[in-house]
């Protein structure tokens, strides 16, 4: 009897050891939740609808040919050509305003 009473508690003692020695399992890292993927999308939906007006605004004030379109700060700024000279417009998609700049 005492020798069973003795393995268990070698047994005890060498699970417990061996739990104690493993290594801890990495903190599983948080997946995003679906509201983070839906306002990253909103975002998304939102510059691209921006960009899609700012380029409907320069189409439609005449600049049909241009280049170099690309964000400006909350604007867009392109190179247009225009009776044979190139300048840069500002369009701010917002307002619908489409300046010119020197």
């Amino acid at each position: 009897m005492k020798r069973i009473a003795l393995t268990m508690a070698a047994l005890t003692l060498s699970a417990g050891a061996a739990f104690a020695a493993s290594p801890a399992q990495p903190a599983a890292t948080a997946a995003p939740s679906h509201k983070t993927h839906v306002a990253a999308a909103m975002r998304n939906d939102r510059a691209a609808e921006r960009m899609t007006k700012a380029l409907n605004l320069l189409e439609a004030k005449g600049y049909g040919s241009f280049s170099d379109f690309k964000p400006d700060g909350k604007d867009y700024a392109a190179t247009v050509t225009q009776a044979g000279h190139s300048m840069t417009v500002r369009v701010d998609p917002d307002s619908g305003q489409v300046t010119t700049q020197s």
